[in-house]
């Protein structure tokens, strides 16, 4: 599975938002929790990589957002993100995480 990312700096900040390739460009919905999310090629799709450069990605971002079942279970599976952090959007999952 390919990944495609955006990184972007702002002051000590590092935000790192990475999506399955799969997803980009898509828009998910969940009317129950009235959310949408739309994964832009624009936020998310500036660069390509595999499983090995986006855990070091992830694992340097102060910042990071993440969509797609793969890399999801991918960070979770890192211990990156816990579960609690997850939100299942429509046909997909999302999740935020902030380092303090």
């Amino acid at each position: 599975m390919n990944f495609l990312y955006g990184i972007y700096n702002q002051g000590n900040e590092i935000l790192v938002a990475v999506c399955d390739e799969d997803v980009v460009g898509r828009v998910f919905r969940c009317s129950d929790k009235n959310i949408k999310i739309d994964v832009k090629n624009s936020f998310y799709g500036k660069n390509k990589c595999d499983e090995k450069e986006v855990l070091e990605l992830m694992k340097n971002a102060t910042i990071l957002n993440i969509v797609g079942k793969y890399i999801v279970t991918l960070a979770i599976k890192e211990g990156i993100i816990s579960k609690e952090c997850v939100i299942e959007i429509g046909e997909t999952l999302h999740a935020q995480k902030a380092k303090l």
